[in-house]
């Protein structure tokens, strides 16, 4: 398997005469970060003709089915599937890029690694460090691109702007959000100046917008709260709740992974709620209470990771959100760990189209084990999601402050 450097340039055939390939990247860092990976399909010219051809974490698949986001996989931070024939001719280069979403910086980066795959066999790979950045805060890993046959070439070049500066790269431009979204970024590129004419037998799609919106809000602080419009979804528009941690006596393996060696902490995710008619329970792996996705309540826990190993870890479901009063989101720490102070925990929630919400646990109380994370409330025609962060005892403690009702019992996993 060909290890590849820096600025290396390749002919595809080379390494492999397959022209369907997938592609995995990975990126640790000496801090926490959050790192949005993403494959920008340009043209010869290096610029967005297409913007249905930018691949990332709300906009995963090409109109033609040819390029696809396929998210954390055998150990891989985000893995792209590619269909280098099924391409349209308007373009003719991928752009791998990986982007901090906060304050950090390239040169806080341990390791980074991008490996090339064709029939499920890694034909090359390109790894990286922070040694080669200062302050960039995005940048370019590698590229397969056209240029009489395919070719693959390692970049490794930083951009101190970001994502600003990334998107200005590729002839993209960031605006300011309208007052209504909180301050958050919107992400608007170019729209097509050519028509894209793609080959039979692939099916018409929808014409392009005028943009992308790539909105995800962080909520810093206790309080800090995102709306959801329900009237876009005719009430109907789930919400999904992820759950993730690190294991600190392992490698890291990926933005949803963990490491190989050494005993990962045991997180519980669930929630209390209570629906508009008045009923209410509690969803958790502790008594193996995972709730139900056609039937009421309409909430469902994925499962119970226990080890540390799903490259998802837990994810909470809320199908029918016009139905709830209320629901706190609660993660608890079961086992492994004595506290939240060690494992890193964050929790990601997606909209059906796609926006997210980020709340990292980034204030744990080191003597206790039960964190509320966030509480989900029917106001109007919109379900709010509010920040809480506060740590109690246990679930007893929590539903007093809560004031759900319930009656508790000591309880553990078969």
């Amino acid at each position: 398997m060909p290890e590849i450097v820096k600025g290396q340039k390749i002919k595809l055939a080379e390494l492999t005469p397959a022209l369907n390939l997938e592609i995995g990247i990975s990126l640790s860092f000496a801090t926490s970060q959050v790192v949005d990976i993403s494959c920008f399909g340009v043209d010869s010219n290096s610029k967005l003709a297409d913007d249905r051809y930018f691949i990332f974490y709300n906009q995963k698949t090409s109109p033609c089915g040819s390029l696809t986001a396929l998210g954390p996989r055998d150990g891989d931070q985000e893995r792209f599937q590619i269909r280098l024939a099924g391409l349209p001719d308007t373009v003719r280069r991928l752009v791998l890029t990986a982007t901090i979403d906060g304050a950090g910086v390239m040169s806080q980066l341990t390791q980074g690694s991008l490996r090339l795959l064709a029939n499920n066999q890694e034909v090359a790979r390109y790894r990286f460090t922070g040694a080669d950045f200062s302050q960039e805060r995005a940048l370019i890993i590698a590229e397969l691109y056209f240029k009489d046959v395919w070719r693959f070439g390692t970049v490794g070049q930083g951009f101190n702007g970001g994502l600003s500066a990334l998107l200005q790269h590729f002839g993209g431009q960031e605006l300011s959000a309208p007052p209504s979204s909180a301050g958050q970024p919107t992400v608007r590129l170019p729209t097509p100046a050519t028509t894209v004419v793609l080959p039979n037998p692939i099916p018409p799609v929808p014409a392009p917008s005028a943009g992308v919106n790539i909105t995800k809000v962080t909520l810093e602080k206790k309080g800090d709260k995102k709306a959801v419009d329900l009237r876009k979804g005719g009430g109907v528009q789930p919400l999904h709740f992820n759950l993730n941690w690190d294991n600190p006596n392992a490698a890291k393996r990926g933005f949803l992974g963990f490491g190989g060696g050494g005993a990962a902490p045991d997180l519980d995710l669930g929630c209390m709620y209570r629906l508009k008619d008045g009923s209410k329970g509690v969803i958790q792996p502790l008594g193996g209470i995972f709730g139900a996705k056609e039937r009421p309540p309409f909430i469902f826990l994925d499962k119970d990771d226990r080890t540390g190993a799903a490259a998802d870890g837990e994810n909470l479901y809320l199908y029918r959100p016009d139905l709830i009063d209320a629901v706190m989101v609660f993660a608890l720490v079961y086992g492994g760990a004595k506290d939240f102070s060690s494992v890193n925990g964050r929790m990601t929630i997606r909209e059906q189209a796609g926006h997210e919400v980020f709340i990292r646990l980034g204030s744990p109380d080191p003597l206790l084990t039960f964190c509320a994370i966030c509480m989900v409330r029917q106001v109007g025609a919109t379900i709010e999601i509010v920040k809480e962060e506060r740590y109690f005892r246990g679930h007893s403690e929590a539903d007093e402050h809560y004031r759900f009702g319930f009656t508790w019992r000591a309880g553990s996993k078969n």
